[in-house]
């Protein structure tokens, strides 16, 4: 078979974590990482399996600096904090409030389990006035552990919701599904969306990844959201031979309920907890995408995906849909200043509704001008979509009345008379979107990826750690950054 080295970079040996010299061999379809360890000897991998091709699953981008707060002593990884050698500002921040969990899955980043400490509710507020200042207005999401056990979660949400422009729960869902009055004081404190564990349709998967049938509590939790109108993303992590062959099922599942506004794909990585036995249940970002193709029956193609414009090109896919009220998709090219990294298309570089700005009517004016813009940028035809010609939609609304209707000629399956805070929820309705985050671990690092990471975990006292760094976690369980 014919081999051709593409790339040469830096990466770890999963057992002592040493940094090595690896090589990006491309063999056939495949693309291997290979590097040598001179104490543990050679390790190869495979990184990318088939079409889209390797080469040219490339995106343009603006590297942005933070100013640094470690100094660059032994080196990427072992600096973070961030160092000055990071290469990518963070777009999303998690701020984990506690590691205790009420699961305790064979498969965690986070490695949660019967830790009893909550974090303060005071220390939290203290870290969130020091990160708006620090990182911007970035997507901050509310994790753990699980999140929702913190007796403090909705005054900490109603904090965090004055200062950033979206905030995100990531839960499994079982308090929500035991307390549905939850998602309603969380919504009303100001949440943006739920990010929801939801790993496949059947208990068999969750038996397996979770170690409990969990089916019924997970459509008790989204039954809950769905009450409160607060906006759900399904997060399922797959595993190859697990649950893979459920990815159009769960696609079919969220786009016909419309408080679900998409699915986040994460393929299982050997960080934190990972006791699973069998075969290698590891999954490339090719064959995602062509998984979805194949059991949607074509309604998702590869060619529609695109790399995210702010962290590394091999980090993630993207696919942009506008859902109609028949659950029906259209596809949606990526916009330049859309970054790609919320799964709901939040860009803190931008105005855009799912990551909505302050309630100013010169954003609001802004808002509903890039709704437009984008919807004449769909690649169906205006009349597929409404009687009026698509170029005669009104730019502007003729009031800025949050409530006085708007004749807004705008395709829908029904033109009608709509309010401006009518007319944004249903751009929030309508937005769909399928993305995939491929994490790294300690067997398929490479540090130049690691090093243009925009996803950062917030750790005291005032340090960010990029999200594969923080779990990152050697052969025999030793962890580079967590102390649990």
């Amino acid at each position: 078979m014919r081999a051709e080295l593409l790339e040469k970079t830096l990466s770890l040996c999963p057992v002592c974590l040493k940094t090595l010299p690896a090589e990006i061999w491309e063999r056939g379809e495949d693309v291997w990482l290979h590097r040598v360890c001179p104490e543990h000897g050679p390790f190869s991998l495979v990184i990318w399996r088939g079409e889209p091709n390797f080469r040219t699953w490339k995106r343009p981008k603006e590297p942005l600096k933070v100013v640094a707060q470690t100094p660059k002593n032994l080196g990427c990884p072992f600096d973070c904090g961030l160092c000055p050698e990071h290469g990518q500002n963070p777009c999303t921040v998690l701020l984990e409030i506690t590691q205790r969990c009420d699961l305790n899955c064979p498969i965690c980043f986070a490695n949660s389990g019967a830790s009893e400490r909550f974090t303060p509710l005071a220390e939290l507020v203290d870290s969130l006035n020091w990160l708006r200042p620090n990182v911007g207005p970035v997507v901050l999401q509310i994790s753990g552990g699980e999140p929702t056990l913190h007796p403090n979660l909705p005054e900490l949400v109603a904090q965090a919701a004055k200062l950033f422009p979206a905030v995100q729960l990531n839960t499994n869902g079982l308090t929500l599904a035991q307390n549905p009055q939850l998602a309603q004081t969380l919504a009303d404190q100001g949440l943006s969306w739920v990010f929801l564990q939801f790993d496949g349709l059947d208990d068999q998967i969750y038996q397996i990844l979770r170690g409990r049938p969990l089916m019924k509590f997970k459509l008790a939790a989204i039954q809950a959201c769905q009450a409160a109108n607060l906006a759900v993303v399904l997060t399922p992590t797959v595993a190859k031979g697990v649950n893979d062959h459920q990815l159009g099922a769960l696609v079919d599942f969220a786009r016909a309920r419309p408080i679900i506004r998409g699915a986040h794909i994460q393929p299982m990585t050997q960080a934190g907890r990972y006791h699973l036995n069998g075969p290698n249940f590891r999954l490339t970002i090719p064959e995602i995408l062509r998984a979805l193709n194949e059991q949607t029956g074509g309604l998702i193609k590869p060619e529609q995906a695109f790399p995210p414009g702010c962290e590394h090109e091999r980090c993630s896919f993207h696919l942009r849909f506008r859902r109609l009220d028949d659950g029906s998709l259209i596809p949606r090219a990526p916009k330049a200043d859309d970054c790609g990294c919320g799964p709901l298309g939040c860009s803190p570089k931008t105005t855009t509704i799912a990551c909505p700005p302050e309630e100013t009517d010169g954003n609001r004016l802004k808002a509903v001008d890039i709704i437009i813009q984008s919807w004449k940028a769909d690649a169906a035809p205006a009349s597929d979509l409404c009687p009026e010609p698509l170029e005669k939609a009104q730019a502007h609304p003729v009031s800025l009345d949050r409530k006085k209707p708007l004749e807004l000629k705008i395709p829908m399956a029904k033109p009608k008379s709509l309010t401006l805070d009518d007319f944004l929820a249903q751009t929030k309705r309508e937005t769909f979107s399928v993305t995939g985050m491929a994490f790294q671990d300690a067997y398929n690092m490479d540090l130049a990826r690691l090093k243009g990471c925009c996803v950062h975990i917030y750790q005291a006292p005032h340090r960010l750690i990029p999200f594969c760094a923080m779990n990152l976690t050697s052969a025999n369980g030793q962890s580079l950054y967590r102390k649990n």
